[in-house]
């Protein structure tokens, strides 16, 4: 065949580079762990449908059944707000109502908002290990880190202290697969190192910080 002309090689990247839109939604992968370390506020709720909408915000009218993670003296969620634009990773109600739904955010001036990246799950579809990670579990491991091991190509590395490697199968990071996303979390071990341990049902994990029940 005819041969290619090298410098054709080296711009060939470049184009690739420049055609995919700098201001897209991009979502990283992250642990359910991580979601939940990182999150200011996780709660399991109803979306009633749409709320009051800003210039550049629009609102869900939620009903929270229960509240995982909240700063204390947190008042009681009414509306949580995602971006109006698709490109800034705003979240799309399916029907006209969502029931229990495990939703993570932060925290702006007071009121609770999310992006399709943060994390908006149904909460039956979350494995008992997963369920009890968000209800107790998962805060026990903060200090630690989950590492995805994405060049996959190559050997993961090994861990820092503080840090579990997470590592996917052919590299088709989904957080709802895979033993280490589904059943375990990333703590502290006896001797300081964080390691992957196998979430246990029936342990005492402590729930009762700051997942109070909401009336």
């Amino acid at each position: 065949g005819p041969i290619m002309d090298p410098s054709f090689l080296v711009i060939f990247p470049l184009l690739l580079a420049l055609s995919t839109p700098c201001n897209a939604c991009d979502c990283k992968i992250q642990h359910p762990q991580t979601y939940y370390c990182t999150s200011d506020v996780v709660i399991l709720a109803d979306l009633q449908g749409p709320g009051n909408n800003t210039v550049t915000k629009q609102g869900f009218r939620v009903n929270v059944l229960k509240v995982l993670k909240a700063p204390r003296g947190m008042p009681t969620i009414h509306e949580i707000y995602s971006p109006i634009s698709w490109k800034d990773c705003s979240y799309r109600l399916r029907t006209t109502q969502q029931s229990l739904l495990l939703i993570a955010g932060y925290l702006r001036g007071g009121t609770l908002r999310f992006t399709r990246c943060h994390l908006v799950y149904f909460w039956y579809r979350l494995t008992r290990e997963q369920r009890l990670g968000f209800e107790a579990a998962y805060r026990t491991g903060c200090k630690c880190q989950v590492q995805p091991c994405l060049h996959c190509w190559h050997p993961c590395p090994q861990p820092d202290f503080g840090e579990c490697v997470w590592k996917q199968k052919d590299c088709h990071y989904k957080v709802w697969e895979g033993n280490h996303s589904l059943f375990s979390m990333c703590v502290p071990s006896m001797n300081g190192y964080c390691e992957w341990t196998r979430i246990q049902m029936n342990y005492p994990y402590q729930t009762s910080a700051p997942a109070t029940s909401v009336h």
